[in-house]
């Protein structure tokens, strides 16, 4: 009764022979009617094109693993052909090898995705908007800058280098809005072109002690490797994760760049000695507004999107983003590309 106020449809698969049982609700969610027949494959026809693959890796690895599985997916329903988001959760109730009854619920999501989707246009409206003046006013601060410098006005030198060091702090931070709304619409763009990682290192590092200069920022030798990939992106890739090493260690605590290549992939990590990352929190930490909450954290300013951001631009090269680290002895964050 309980399920049935909320909404909410229930499931049952046996893991071997992947026969599936679903409740009138389960049946309706997905647009069948309760006298039908609905088996897993039946199931999926019905998830959106994009998503199906997907879908049925995130339940396989889930049952071969004998892990939780959470997804969040778009079916269609006819007649109308419009879409309907689900978040299917499930798992095995216990541990034991024998047990091959795989279970769970699902939940109809629409409105919540609905509001998300309005959210991230408002974002990035907004974000657009805001954009406009203060490049503007970047390049007038630069020009008064280059004036200051010529006249060898020192105290204007001074003034106007920490005004454009908090337009570009802006500039960071609205391009990360406006990035978190494409990422949550599905609309990562990507612009590839050839272009040498060891220089782009050196660019970002450039910036980056321009914003925080009370860091020792060093770079291992790295060959020069070419790639082929959205520059801008992958610039915002490295401008986040060494923004994030400064504000998570220590002032004068060194930060080290790392780049390695094999055959196929370039290696690119970032590693700083700062407070480091729970075992709980890494699990979570490359999801949309998640932040670790600790003592230590609540004094330091974000959003929570820059790491999810980071992520989802790694995922749209094919490529590979994760973190080691360990409480108290820093972390080491790493993304990988493939060099064809």
């Amino acid at each position: 009764m309980a399920l049935d106020a909320a909404n909410v449809g229930i499931w049952i698969m046996d893991a071997a022979s992947r026969n599936f049982h679903p409740s009138t609700r389960t049946k309706a969610l997905f647009g069948f009617l309760p006298e039908e027949e609905m088996s897993f494959e039946d199931a999926l026809l019905k998830v959106a094109g994009k998503h199906r693959r997907s879908v049925w890796a995130a339940v396989e690895n889930a049952i071969k693993h004998r892990g939780n599985l959470y997804i969040e997916c778009p079916v269609m329903i006819p007649p109308q052909k419009r879409h309907r988001w689900l978040s299917i959760t499930g798992g095995f109730n216990t541990s034991d090898e024998t047990n091959n009854y795989f279970s769970g619920i699902i939940v109809d999501i629409t409105e919540q995705k609905q509001n998300d989707l309005r959210r991230s246009k408002f974002i990035g409206m907004v974000s657009h908007e805001l954009k406009t003046p203060l490049t503007a006013l970047k390049a007038y601060v630069q020009m008064l800058n280059n004036w200051a410098k010529k006249q060898k006005d020192s105290f204007s030198i001074g003034a106007l280098s920490k005004v454009e060091k908090q337009v570009k702090k802006m500039l960071n931070m609205i391009n990360s809005l406006l990035n978190l709304s494409g990422a949550e619409a599905g609309k990562i763009h990507l612009n590839k072109q050839e272009f040498a990682m060891d220089e782009l290192i050196g660019e970002v590092i450039e910036e980056t002690l321009f914003i925080t200069s009370s860091h020792n920022i060093t770079v291992a030798p790295c060959d020069r490797v070419m790639v082929n990939a959205d520059r801008d992106k992958i610039e915002q890739v490295l401008v986040n994760l060494l923004s994030n090493a400064a504000k998570y260690s220590g002032k004068e605590e060194p930060i080290e760049v790392n780049c390695s290549k094999d055959e196929i992939t370039l290696t690119v990590s970032v590693r700083d000695r700062g407070m480091g990352i729970s075992k709980n929190d890494m699990k979570k930490l490359f999801t949309p507004h998640y932040r670790a909450e600790t003592k230590e954290t609540e004094r330091i300013s974000g959003f929570g999107i820059g790491l999810y951001l980071c992520s989802e631009i790694i995922k749209r090269h094919q490529g590979e983003i994760w973190v080691e680290s360990e409480l108290g002895k820093g972390s080491i964050f790493k993304f990988k590309l493939p060099l064809n």
